[in-house]
């Protein structure tokens, strides 16, 4: 299997709200750029995090992300595995977004934070960057 082409999906319209979440994430996946084990599976949910007209794509995204988690454990990766987790809470909260007649768990976007800050650790990025991206504010104080 592998990562399925966004622009064949139909076209999607999520509110101010869920693209305002999309430019979070996105913000997070470039802070991550160049750092991860798996930079296919990186740049693929880092395009689906751009184009929040094409999020219907998400729950594909979301399998392959979750066939190279498997893999992952099964290798006992664990960078690769958390790089993958954060990749797949992305996905479905991006895809959640739509509000798709099949949802993930509605938490899912509760998970990327935590997620990231995990990643950050293992791959060497410092925690006050991925702070700095999701509480801009907070780093004024």
């Amino acid at each position: 299997m592998t990562f399925p082409d966004i622009r064949a999906f139909p076209v999607s319209h999520p509110g101010p709200y869920e693209r305002q979440m999309g430019g979070f994430i996105a913000r997070l996946l470039r802070l991550f750029a160049g750092r991860v084990p798996d930079p296919e599976s990186h740049a693929r949910v880092a395009e689906l995090a751009t184009a929040p007209d094409r999020w219907s794509a998400g729950h594909a995204v979301f399998d392959e992300v979750r066939r190279r988690l498997l893999a992952a454990m099964k290798g006992d990766d664990k960078p690769r595995a958390l790089q993958h987790s954060f990749e797949e809470s992305c996905c479905q909260a991006m895809y959640n977004s739509i509000k798709p007649p099949d949802p993930f768990d509605p938490g899912s976007a509760f998970f990327i934070a935590t997620q990231a800050l995990g990643l950050a650790r293992v791959i060497g990025v410092p925690v006050e960057a991925v702070v700095a991206v999701l509480a801009p504010d907070a780093m004024h104080v």
